[in-house]
């Protein structure tokens, strides 16, 4: 009789064992597999991130007027604007090109407009230095000829500065283009920026 419950308490312990070994097996591979989504996910989030950045950072610009492909072109950096140019296939014959400074970078969401010589649309982004309509051009100061008075006449423009261009243009010859007058002492993009639209160079 005891030999009998030996046996029988030998057994349910191998029960009981193999129970709790099966329950500790299944945690563990269920376990196992919830790190193995995890790492999946991980890298299609980050499959995702790299989708997303590859999008972004594009420079979009619209060039119109006289080039022979006008359009919106898509650049990895900002460009240039004779990149620009180039990307719609180059100048025309009739572009007002005098004064364009095309070094000049080019912000995202840009337009330009490359004008044709004689054209009086100002709609758009007008390079500097282009050629505008003659009865614009009446109204502007003439930084080749103006005088002290009315060079005095700009924004932010007072005697030193009116006296200093004259002797500027007297030493160097006349300027070529309106930047040209930030080689004046004093003249920086801050003035320059208040007094571009009321100047011209003959």
């Amino acid at each position: 009789m005891k030999e009998n419950q030996i046996k029988y308490m030998i057994a349910a312990a191998a029960v009981v064992l193999f129970g709790v070994l099966w329950i500790f097996t299944g945690q563990k591979r269920e376990q196992g597999g919830g790190e193995e989504n995890g790492i999946f996910d991980y890298e299609m989030d980050s499959g995702e991130e790299e989708k997303t950045d590859l999008s972004e950072g594009k420079i979009y610009v619209h060039i119109t007027g006289a080039v022979k492909n006008p359009g919106v072109y898509i650049f990895e950096k900002k460009p240039r604007v004779i990149e620009v140019v180039e990307k719609a296939g180059g100048f025309k014959k009739d572009a007002a090109t005098s004064g364009i400074n095309q070094a000049e970078l080019v912000e995202d969401g840009t337009q330009i407009v490359i004008k044709a010589r004689g054209d009086t649309k100002t709609s758009g982004r007008d390079l500097p230095g282009q050629e505008q309509p003659e009865q614009e051009k009446s109204s502007l100061v003439d930084i080749n000829t103006a005088g002290k008075e009315q060079l005095m006449t700009l924004a932010g423009i007072g005697e030193s500065k009116a006296m200093a261009i004259i002797a500027y243009r007297e030493e160097h010859g006349k300027f070529k283009k309106i930047e040209d007058i930030m080689n004046i002492t004093g003249i920086k993009n801050g003035v320059f920026d208040k007094i571009k639209s009321q100047i011209r160079v003959s």
